[in-house]
Order: C-alpha cells, then structure tokens, then sequence
C-alpha cells in the first residue's frame, strides 16, 4: 500500500543571465532613433516664427517703400512714355500741335468733307436764278426781271421801219451784260427768229404845216423797231424742261445804252439799257409827208 510518487518534475537548465538577443546574434539590428531631449521642439517653433516675422515686416517695407517712391516712380514713368511718343508717330508730323475739342462749325465741316470729295458735276449756271412763272425774264448783274411784250406783232426784218410805239419801257436794266431766260409750257422755240432788235428814239418830226411851209416839231415819246439786229444763241437750262437760255452768239458782247427787244415766238419782249445813249442806231428822224412817214437816221451830233 504504497502511494505511488508523482513523476519527478524536469528540471530546466539553470537561466541565463545575458540576454535573449544572444542568440540572434546573426540577424541584423535596426537603427534604433535616439530620443529627443525636451529642448528641440521648442527651437523648431522660435524658428518658423522667426521667418514667418521676417517676411512680414519684407512686406510691410516693401510697401511702405511702394507708398513713398510712387510719385517719383509716376513721374519718370510719364516722362519715358513722352519720350517714347515721338518716335511712334509719323515723321511727317515733328512737332504736332495738342489736339483741341473741335468746334460745332469744324465738327459739321469733317462731317461734310465725304461729300464734297465726291466733286459732283456742278451745274452749266449754279448761280443763275430761275423764274417760278412762264414768261420772258432779262438776267442781268444776277437778278431776273420779266420783260413784258410790246403790242401788236414784229415785223419781219425785211420791213426797216415798224409802226410808231408810243410808250416807254417797261423795265431798265443797269448794263448791257445780258442774257434771256425763255419759260414757256411747251419748251420750245424756234432759235433761228431769236434775235435782239434796235428800239430807235424818234428825236424829232419834220412837216408841213397849215400855211404850206416845212417846221419841225419834236417827236415827243415815240420809237420804232428796226430791222438791225444781234443775234443770239438758244440752249438749255439744266433739269428744266420748259426753260431756255438765250446767249450772244459773240463771248463778251454787250448792248449799249437804248432801247431793244427781244423777239420769241414773233412776238417782241421789251427793255431799256441804261446810260447815255451814243450809238447812232438809236436815233432816227421822221418826215411826214402826204404819201407817208419816212424815216432817216439821225444826223451825227456836231
């Protein structure tokens, strides 16, 4: 009746007092980072703060130099750009005036200037004036003035002498620098009966008188149209249909002081030129005589 005794425990081989790591020896060993001090954190901080104050106040310096040199900066500035300016323009133009607000008058001129480039045709007479009712005017020193017809019909030139007009002209023109303007509503006459006839001043009348005996008397008003003529030119006036222009066929010729007419359509248009009468075409005397009147030319002045 023994109890059996329990299996005796092994025993372990005494432990070591080196460490483990002895036997793995062979394996290689990590760095292992040495531990911070306490003070290091403390350096890092200062240092950025330290730049970080270092760019402000760069900043601030940088714009406080900004604020005072602006002006100086501004003012070479607009001096190169002067300088610069010569150069770009163009060279026909050295010194250029400054260039100044234009006037209403200068700005309605530019305006204009596009159509007075185009040089248009200008008309055969831009200064003539027109009639605005039919009839046959005088032009004469730019004016227009209407002559009006003397009664009863002309005579053909072969007739030297018409029957006697006893009453003055009705119109006087100041020189014998004339042309006709002819407004008619059918724009048409016959240029080869065109002509300015001789209106003569009967200067005095020669008869007989009660008792037989020859006395001359002075005419009073009285003249009569001659066959002597000046023939003049017929053309158009521009954009007018119904108009005609009667010209001397001879550039520069004028009438002398008297009396004429004109003749259109067989009928005579009467005016005066003013001044003193010298051309002895425009006098005539007359004989009354049983058969007749006859007439001859005045007599030249003594």
């Amino acid at each position: 009746g023994h109890t059996p005794a329990p299996p005796p425990i092994p025993m372990s081989s005494p432990v070591s007092a080196s460490p483990p790591a002895a036997k793995d020896a062979g394996a290689p060993r990590r760095p292992v980072a040495s531990p911070r001090s306490p003070d290091q954190p403390k350096r890092s901080g200062a240092f950025t703060f330290l730049v970080r104050l270092a760019g402000i106040l760069l900043l601030m310096a940088g714009a406080s130099s900004a604020v005072i040199y602006w002006p100086r900066l501004r003012t070479h500035v607009s001096a190169l750009s002067q300088l610069a300016l010569p150069s770009e323009r163009a060279p026909g133009n050295p010194e250029p005036r400054p260039a100044t607000a234009p006037t209403p008058s200068e700005s309605v001129s530019v305006e204009r200037s596009p159509d007075s480039a185009r040089e248009p045709a200008p008309p055969a007479h831009p200064s003539m004036p027109l009639p605005t009712t039919f009839g046959v005017y005088a032009l004469n020193e730019g004016q227009l003035q209407e002559l009006k017809p003397v009664p009863g019909k002309i005579p053909d030139r072969r007739v030297a002498i018409s029957a006697a007009i006893n009453t003055p002209s009705a119109t006087t023109l100041t020189s014998g620098d004339v042309n006709f303007i002819v407004f008619r509503p059918d724009g048409s006459i016959e240029a080869s009966v065109t002509e300015v006839r001789v209106v003569a001043k009967v200067s005095r009348s020669m008869g007989v008188d009660a008792s037989g005996k020859a006395a001359i008397v002075n005419a009073g008003d009285s003249w009569v149209i001659r066959s002597m003529s000046y023939p003049y030119k017929v053309g158009p006036v521009e954009d007018q249909q119904r108009m005609l222009l009667l010209q001397p066929e001879q550039d520069g010729f004028t009438l002398s002081p008297g009396r004429y007419i004109v003749v259109v359509k067989g009928i005579g248009y009467d005016f005066t030129v003013a001044g003193t009468i010298t051309d002895p075409n425009q006098c005539v005397e007359r004989i009354n005589a049983a058969n007749g009147a006859f007439y001859s030319p005045c007599p030249p002045p003594r």
